[in-house]
C-alpha cells in the first residue's frame, strides 16, 4: 500500500496543499463571516446576535472556506505549469517533494469535488459552491489565471465575494439574510481584491516568468505594478470607512496599515520583502473585514465592559 493512502500522511498530504493560502485565505475570509455576523441589522438581518452563538458556527465557517479553497488548490498545483513553478517558488508542496504524484492528485480531486459539495450543502452554502467549482475551472482549466491579468484579478475578485458571502451566510445562521448592504459590502471587497490582488504576484515573479505567466510584473514592469497597488491601497484605506460610515477608528486601522503597506512596496524591493508585504496586505484585508464590527456599539460597548471587568478581576 502506497505510504500516502496512511490517514497521517494523507491528513499531513492535504494539509501541504492548503498550508501556504490558510493564513492569506482561509482566515481573512473566515474573519469576514464572523464579524459580519457580529456586526448585526448593518449587513445581516439578525438584530441581535448573540456573540457565543456566532463563534460556535466559527468551525462549520472555517470547513467552509478550506474545503473550497482545497478544491482550487488541487486543481491549481496539479497543473503541469504549476509544478515547474512550485518547483520554484514552493517547493514544500506535495508535488514537488513527490509526496504525490500528478495522477494520484487528480484523482484526489474527483474524489473531493462531490464530497466538499454535499458537506456544504449540509452546512448551507451549496450554491456558493458550485459557482467556485466553475470559477476554479475557469481560473486553472482554462487558464484564465495564466493569459490576462485583468482576466485572472477579475476570476479572484469574484471568488473572493463568492467565499465571503458564504461564510457570512454560515455565520449568521438559517433564518436570517443577508441585506442590501450587505451585498453592497461583499462586492466593494471585491473590488478591493480586483484592483490589489496582484501583490501576491511581486513575490512569485521567478516562478511565474518560468510558467509563462502574464502578471503584473512581468507586463508592466516591477516598479509600475507597484504603483498599481499602492495608490489602490491607499484609496480603499479611506473609501471602505467612508462607505460604512465610520469614525476616525476606522481611518486610523486602515489608513495606517494602508501606508506602511504602500512604504514597504515603493522602498523595499526584494523577493523577502514581498513575501511580507503579501502578509502584510492579508492583515489589512482582514481589517477591512472588521470595519463592519465597529458600527455594532452595543458590541463595542460589551468588549469594553468585559475587558474592564476583567482588568479589575486581576488587580
Amino acid at each position: 500500500m502506497k505510504k500516502w493512502f496512511s490517514p497521517a500522511h494523507f491528513l499531513v498530504t492535504l494539509w501541504l496543499f492548503t498550508e501556504s493560502d490558510f493564513a492569506t485565505f482561509v482566515i481573512p475570509d473566515t474573519a469576514f463571516g464572523i464579524f459580519g455576523a457580529l456586526a448585526g441589522p448593518l449587513l445581516t438581518t439578525n438584530s441581535s446576535p448573540h456573540p457565543g452563538i456566532i463563534l460556535s458556527r466559527l468551525p462549520q465557517v472555517l470547513l467552509f472556506n478550506w474545503a473550497n479553497l482545497l478544491i482550487f488548490d488541487l486543481a491549481n498545483q496539479s497543473h503541469p505549469t504549476a509544478v515547474i513553478e512550485d518547483a520554484l517558488n514552493k517547493p514544500w508542496r506535495p508535488l514537488p517533494t513527490g509526496r504525490i504524484t500528478v495522477t494520484e492528485t487528480r484523482r484526489l480531486l474527483l474524489f473531493a469535488l462531490p464530497v466538499v459539495l454535499v458537506v456544504n450543502w449540509i452546512l448551507g452554502a451549496w450554491e456558493e459552491t458550485i459557482l467556485l467549482f466553475a470559477l476554479n475551472w475557469m481560473y486553472n482549466d482554462l487558464e484564465g489565471g495564466d493569459q490576462d491579468f485583468v482576466t485572472r484579478n477579475l476570476i479572484l475578485g469574484v471568488g473572493f465575494g463568492l467565499y465571503n458571502r458564504g461564510a457570512l451566510r454560515i455565520a449568521c445562521g438559517g433564518g436570517h439574510e443577508i441585506t442590501r448592504l450587505g451585498y453592497q459590502w461583499i462586492a466593494l471587497i471585491s473590488c478591493v481584491i480586483f484592483t490589489t490582488m496582484q501583490v501576491q504576484d511581486m513575490k512569485d515573479q521567478e516562478g511565474d516568468r518560468a510558467r509563462g505567466r502574464r502578471t503584473v510584473p512581468l507586463i508592466l514592469g516591477d516598479w509600475t505594478a507597484r504603483w498599481t497597488i499602492a495608490v489602490p491601497v491607499l484609496t480603499w484605506s479611506i473609501i471602505c470607512p467612508l462607505f460604512l460610515g465610520l469614525g476616525f477608528l476606522g481611518y486610523l486601522a486602515t489608513g495606517g496599515f494602508g501606508i506602511v503597506i504602500a512604504w514597504r512596496l515603493l522602498l523595499l524591493q526584494n523577493v523577502q520583502a514581498d513575501q511580507k508585504t503579501w502578509k502584510f496586505w492579508s492583515a489589512w484585508i482582514a481589517l477591512l473585514y472588521l470595519l463592519p464590527l465597529l458600527k455594532n456599539k452595543s458590541f463595542i460597548d460589551e468588549c469594553i465592559r468585559f475587558t474592564w471587568r476583567r482588568a479589575l478581576g486581576s488587580i
